[in-house]
């Protein structure tokens, strides 16, 4: 009998040797738990991976959440190596050093020399031999392991795990539930297939953080029976459902919560294309005592203020802004594309979010106006 695809995706997770485990560039929360919650599963069944999630501020994880070592950037993908033929001229001694950037490697002959021909190089084996890609619809989501690692990708499995209905089931392995509220929730069904008494506390912790965070403590229009259900099975395994909450929605500093005052004051919307936009000055960082970090959370309040919007868009000065000009956090969501609408001003990223800066010389007011009209008349275009 044939194997579903959740059996296949166990098959191929029990045989890998090492996994990669990767989000999409600039997780949200809930994909940011999944993530935990697969790293915390993989090392109870004494499975080896690394986890990685393209540009991560490690200083915006979650406190209340268990440790993982997720990494922002990719580290080695395979090894070079360099051979020296010694069994007709046998090696005496190895010295190496590094000089202006480059390895120097000295070897010394008993007796005899090599010759040119004898030298010979490649690269070793990859480093993983799985990808798990969590709420990733599409390869150039993966930010800079897609654009710094394309073959790898193609030359690896990959069991892509997404509840997105825009998800391109680019993998080989998709385990795309439209009906799930969250990838947590997709992993809570594998988990339980594969050993549902491995699902302790913490990891029990991570996966109802991620529905938590998604549907704003389940106050969303998806939450099905069934997701109710899911978390009451996970608050039975040990879910710390209170430390979630608290560290979700009730942590926020003052200075954080001033600068997403002043966002919110000049929030704008064009409700005919469910466009919404807001500024901010350099000084009203200084004013609120807050820095960049608190950009994803002005973000967030912005999608909870304005649920019927599909294209958010965050103009802000930098510390910099002489140098890098105004910059822009454009997120969007089905049936728009952020990559399609950012392309008009060069940007790259996912589905979900890019990230650009304007020229130089443009005053906040000058570009938020310029933005949002370029963007209007894209959407125009495209209706």
């Amino acid at each position: 009998m044939a194997l579903n695809q959740t059996q296949q995706a166990l098959e191929l997770i029990s045989r890998a040797k090492r996994s990669l485990i990767v989000t999409k560039e600039h997780a949200t929360i809930d994909v940011i738990a999944a993530a935990v919650a697969l790293a915390l599963f993989l090392k109870k069944q004494n499975k080896l991976f690394d986890a990685l999630a393209p540009g991560l501020d490690l200083q915006q994880l979650p406190s209340f959440l268990p440790r993982v070592d997720l990494q922002p950037k990719l580290g080695a993908m395979r090894a070079f190596l360099l051979s020296l033929d010694v069994t007709r001229v046998p090696l005496s001694e190895l010295m190496y050093d590094v000089k202006d950037g480059k390895l120097e490697i000295t070897v010394v002959p008993k007796n005899g020399e090599w010759s040119p021909k004898d030298v010979s190089f490649r690269h070793g084996e990859d480093r993983y031999d799985l990808v798990l890609a969590l709420d990733c619809p599409d390869l150039a989501s993966l930010g800079s392991l897609f654009h710094e690692q394309a073959d790898f990708l193609y030359r690896t499995p990959v069991i892509n795990l997404d509840r997105d209905p825009g998800n391109e089931h680019w993998g080989q392995i998709n385990l795309v539930d439209l009906t799930a509220v969250a990838t947590t929730e997709i992993l809570f069904g594998l988990f339980e297939t594969w050993n549902r008494h491995a699902i302790d506390a913490d990891i029990a912790t991570a996966l109802l953080t991620g529905m938590l965070a998604k549907t704003q403590s389940f106050r969303s229009s998806n939450v099905t029976p069934k997701t109710l259900q899911t978390a009451s099975h996970l608050v039975a395994l040990g879910a710390r459902h209170t430390e979630i909450v608290h560290g979700l929605w009730r942590t926020r500093s003052v200075p954080t919560l001033k600068l997403w005052g002043r966002a919110l004051t000049r929030l704008e919307q064009n409700r005919e294309l469910g466009l919404v936009w807001t500024s901010l000055a350099r000084q009203d960082f200084l004013d609120a005592g807050a820095d960049h970090t608190a950009l994803d959370g002005v973000v967030t309040e912005l999608l909870s203020y304005s649920p019927e919007a599909k294209i958010i868009v965050l103009v802000y000065e930098t510390d910099e802004v002489a140098k890098t000009g105004v910059c822009v956090t454009l997120h969007v969501s089905a049936p728009h594309a952020a990559t399609e609408i950012g392309r008009i001003f060069g940007a790259t990223g996912s589905r979900d979010r890019v990230d650009f800066c304007l020229a130089p010389g443009q005053s906040l007011v000058e570009g938020t106006k310029m933005v949002v009209e370029r963007i209007e008349e894209t959407l125009r275009a495209t209706k």
